[in-house]
Parts: C-alpha cells; sequence; structure tokens
C-alpha cells in the first residue's frame, strides 16, 4: 500500500482525535471508533461540538469552519479526515506530542487507551 501524504497526515491525526473525542464525548464509551456518529453514537451536542472544534483548531492550526462544513461531519471518522486532509494540503500542521499531552492532560486523561 503507498502512503500518500493524505493518508500519512490522516494516521498521524486519528489517535488524537479518538482520544480526544471519548475524552469530551459526553456518551462514555469504552471504545470510540471513527464508525461512532458524533451526536447519535457519543450524545454530543453543540456545545461539546464547539469544545471539540476548538480544542482541534488550536492543537492544528485549523481555520474555522463554516456551518455548511461542520454540519458534513457526522462520524468521528469524518473529523479525522478533514484534520488529516487540512495537515496533508499545508493548511494545518501536526502539533508536537508534548502539546498532545499537555491539551489532554487538562482533562487529566493521560496515557489512557483510546
Amino acid at each position: 500500500m503507498t502512503h500518500t501524504p493524505a493518508a500519512s497526515a490522516t494516521e498521524a491525526v486519528a489517535p488524537v482525535v479518538l482520544r480526544m473525542t471519548r475524552l469530551i464525548a459526553p456518551r462514555k464509551l469504552p471504545e470510540v471508533t471513527p464508525e461512532h456518529r458524533l451526536i447519535g453514537d457519543l450524545g454530543f451536542h453543540s456545545l461539546v461540538l464547539a469544545e471539540l472544534g476548538y480544542n482541534l483548531e488550536d492543537l492544528y492550526g485549523l481555520r474555522s469552519l463554516t456551518p455548511e462544513e461542520a454540519m458534513k461531519l457526522e462520524r468521528v471518522g469524518d473529523v479525522i479526515g478533514f484534520v488529516g486532509a487540512e495537515v496533508a494540503a499545508g493548511r494545518a500542521q501536526l502539533p508536537a506530542d508534548d502539546e498532545v499531552e499537555l491539551l489532554l492532560a487538562r482533562y487529566d486523561i493521560g496515557d489512557s487507551p483510546v
């Protein structure tokens, strides 16, 4: 399998998005997968969606999404794909490991499994 820049970026982004999503999801599941729906499966509502968005914007240097773009992000995998595509296109950057851990430590999860 050939690794394209988008595939490599998505592979780097996925564990962080999965951990962060699991951490802030109102409905606590033992595991969060790319197939989980943010609103239906994980219990996200507007405030929690905004929290996830702001954290990812800060961490990756993402631009703010339009409401239309945000509405298309239904599943965790959609978020992973979006962030990975932005990184691959040079419109966002991968954070250093210590930046990720510092952000997640605010939620007191440390090295919790995905």
